[in-house]
């Protein structure tokens, strides 16, 4: 009983107000403690609902932040899908807050620390810094406005990170557009520089993952930026008016060319495959390398290709060692034949006449080697090849 009651005072039972005020009246039962539910996982994505930034088209932008959903309430969208708050006397402001860092990045979760101690520009502050790179290019106004703004990079970093698995290269890019913002940006225009340079900074991390996403990087274009994050949801609205999600549609759609975007679409829904693959059976041993057509010339073609490249060379041999004057040789070797010709008028000045007399010369050794060459292959032979224009 004393040891029970030693217990209980050195370490006293927290409770809620509103058990200690049922405790105080006689006679009235303990409750129990509350019941508090684990959270549920969140939710398995698909690839290409992980190419897009979290939404949600009822409540507002989403952040998806360790598996909830956080809705910011009080915001409007811009034309381009982008949120931003209805504070501020100078128009809409970006909302800025830095998502919590992962535990696992300490690179990452020092970079927010420290960006989170910057102190954010005033109206005021942003305009007078805006006018100094507007009229005098100040770079230092520029890098002013970039670091007293890196929240906002970091958030739209942090957005796009299902898409890329290093968050610092991810806030690299969108420090980079944020700087091309800082460049282009009018204060005369009315608006914020956060509500300006969000549209470079989604288009710099854009063209960043479009390029670093894959393997094999082909060409962007402004369509393959376009579609990039816009093609599942494109498909999904088309769904869920009963059409079929084709190419045409698509285009439609985001009024596109039907071409370009079976490109884009044809490079986004396909997926890298080595060409030492095994295919078919193990013991067979072929690879994917094997069974792909070559667009290339077949062998035969090739082999004919380089009889003929040797016959011509023998017969221009053959010519130049028949020419007699020395000056007829020089212009065959120097000006006709030669990787890098020499000018008529560079050679008419070495034999001291003009550049009309030296075009006739090598006009006449043109027309001799078409007659030496008939007179070697036959006069059946297809001359329309060699000098066509004389």
């Amino acid at each position: 009983m004393g040891k029970r009651s030693a217990t209980s005072a050195s370490a006293p039972k927290r409770r809620s107000p509103k058990t200690q005020e049922s405790t105080e009246r006689p006679g009235a039962p303990e409750p129990a403690e509350p019941i508090v539910e684990a959270p549920e996982p969140a939710e398995i994505v698909d690839d290409q609902a992980a190419l897009e930034p979290a939404d949600d088209d009822e409540g507002g932008p989403v952040l998806d932040v360790g598996g909830e959903a956080l809705v910011r309430r009080g915001a409007v969208a811009l034309p381009e899908g982008e949120w931003v708050q209805e504070e501020g006397p100078g128009g809409p402001v970006v909302d800025d807050e830095v998502p919590p860092a992962g535990r696992g990045d300490a690179l990452y979760t020092a970079f927010v620390r420290e960006a989170t101690r910057v102190q954010r520009l005033s109206e005021e502050e942003e305009r007078a810094l805006g006018l100094k790179v507007r009229d005098y290019q100040d770079q230092s106004a520029a890098k002013k406005l970039v670091v007293h703004n890196l929240r906002l990079a970091i958030k739209m970093a942090h957005q796009y990170r299902r898409a890329w698995t290093n968050l610092m290269d991810l806030v690299q890019e969108a420090s980079a557009g944020m700087a091309v913002a800082a460049q282009r940006w009018d204060p005369d225009q009315g608006t914020r520089f956060g509500t300006y340079a969000v549209y470079w900074i989604r288009a710099q991390l854009t063209r960043f993952l479009m390029t670093n996403g894959r393997a094999i990087h082909t060409g962007n274009t402004r369509a393959g930026r376009k579609l990039y994050f816009q093609l599942p949801r494109v498909r999904r609205k088309l769904l869920a008016e009963g059409k079929e999600p084709t190419i045409d549609a698509i285009a439609k759609e985001v009024q596109e060319d039907p071409i370009e975007v079976a490109r884009v679409v044809a490079r986004l829904d396909g997926r890298e495959a080595s060409l030492d693959a095994q295919v078919g059976p193990d013991d067979d041993g072929s690879t994917l390398g094997e069974l792909i057509a070559d667009e290339g010339t077949g062998p035969e073609h090739n082999a004919a290709h380089l009889e003929v490249q040797k016959l011509v060379a023998g017969l221009m041999q053959r010519f130049a060692e028949g020419l007699q004057d020395e000056r007829d040789r020089v212009i065959w070797t120097e000006h006709l034949v030669a990787p890098e010709p020499k000018s008529l008028v560079e050679l008419g000045a070495r034999y001291g006449i003009s550049k009309q007399r030296m075009g006739q010369l090598a006009t006449r050794l043109k027309r001799a080697f078409r007659r030496h060459v008939i007179d070697e292959l036959g006069p059946s032979t297809q001359l329309s090849w060699l000098f066509a224009t004389d």
